[in-house]
């Protein structure tokens, strides 16, 4: 019942948060660096729900709860990793005057660390040895594939921290990344460890990444599109 009950909650909320990232892509169109990160952004969201889609399927369809094996649900989730990575560097393209390098120095060290203690946890884990060589790349793909979202999101939150009601929109998403990200590392070593029954409270991590995400969403198309829109133009 709450395997079911978490599967609609991640579909609903991941239903929403793409509803409205492609309501902001029609809205603003695809000019001008906004509407390459909207771009970005729908994409990936589009991705994670497709996943999130599959993994409807096979509960219900097929009667699996989780996946050993690499799935169709594995290419929609890394789609959106190279989607939404992109989404956060754009951001960071327009926020390169207000970046200290010391920041980036600073975030990276720290989430390389945290990364490789997850890849050494996953590697040393008993689950690994029984399994084949695709599965083992995937699961250890994950804490890697991390680095492209936390070392961006944390970089734009630490930078944004002293003008977020003027950037509260990319403060949101790259919040919701993060928390994503955060989410990955713990699912999956929950997973290899088997502690199957501890999967529900990360799963809760991925509602509240759609949740934070809609927000975002919600404020780029209720002010700064409806803005964009209806700013004056200036005749030559």
């Amino acid at each position: 019942m709450k395997h079911s009950t978490t599967i609609w909650t991640l579909n609903i909320t991941g239903a929403i948060a793409t509803s409205l990232a492609v309501l902001a892509v029609y809205r603003h169109g695809l000019h001008g660096i906004h509407g390459k990160s909207y771009l970005f952004l729908m994409l990936g969201l589009v991705s994670w729900f497709s996943a999130d889609l599959t993994l409807m399927y096979y509960y219900y369809a097929l009667g699996i709860e989780e996946q050993r094996l690499v799935t169709l649900t594995d290419a929609f989730w890394f789609a959106g990793y190279l989607f939404l990575a992109l989404h956060l560097f754009t951001v960071l393209r327009s926020l390169r005057s207000t970046i200290k390098p010391g920041i980036v120095i600073m975030v990276s060290i720290v989430t390389v660390l945290f990364v490789i203690y997850n890849v050494f946890n996953l590697v040393s884990s008993e689950f690994l040895i029984d399994v084949d060589f695709a599965a083992f790349a995937v699961s250890i793909a994950y804490p890697i594939l991390d680095l492209i979202l936390i070392i961006p999101s944390a970089i734009i939150l630490v930078s944004l921290r002293k003008d977020y009601q003027h950037s509260i929109p990319w403060f949101l998403s790259s919040l919701s990344l993060l928390v994503n990200a955060v989410a990955d590392d713990g699912y999956v070593y929950e997973f290899v460890k088997g502690n199957s029954q501890n999967l529900w409270f990360w799963d809760l991590f991925y509602v509240t990444d759609f949740i934070i995400m809609a927000g975002a969403l919600i404020w780029y198309n209720t002010f700064h599109i409806s803005y964009e829109l209806n700013k004056p133009k200036i005749v030559p």
